[in-house]
């Protein structure tokens, strides 16, 4: 992600030189650490792209105050926010950052066993990450795992 002269935001694909805006207003941007995740905050609002290859499907939380950092210890990430008296912490979503590194490691199998898990509600984005998954399995001739991912879709 690029934050331009205005603070807003967009991602830029390195293979086509495609630039698209991801936020008009961004006052805190960062990767999550060793993960494919990339956190926003915009005003009040806070965007989490699990899946940045779909930049149009951010999960959105309401927060009050100022994101100051990202801290990721023991199968834990969260979001630290301080609210001018009090600093709180918003957890993300564990299974959808480990989704991230189970497709960078073409781990397809973990993937689809993520993405079934019962603590993954079905979403946008989740939508989004069974349509990524079809198409890297395709590219692979992963035909079973490709085939799953269509029936999710």
């Amino acid at each position: 992600p690029d934050r331009d002269k205005r603070n807003g935001l967009h991602v830029v694909d390195c293979y086509t030189g495609t630039r698209v805006p991801l936020l008009g207003i961004c006052g805190y941007v960062q990767w999550v650490p060793k993960a494919d995740v990339v956190v926003a905050q915009s005003r009040n609002d806070l965007y989490v792209w699990y899946n940045i290859d779909s930049p149009e499907r951010p999960t959105i939380f309401p927060i009050k105050g100022d994101v100051i950092d990202i801290e990721r210890q023991k199968g834990k990430t969260e979001v630290v926010i301080d609210e001018g008296t009090q600093t709180s912490y918003l957890a993300l979503n564990e299974p959808l950052i480990a989704f991230g590194s189970a497709v960078e490691d073409r781990l397809f199998d973990k993937a689809v066993d993520i993405l079934e898990s019962p603590t993954v509600k079905a979403s946008p984005e989740t939508e989004a990450m069974w349509s990524t998954l079809a198409q890297l399995s395709l590219q692979d001739r992963k035909l079973v795992i490709a085939e799953r991912c269509f029936a999710a879709l």
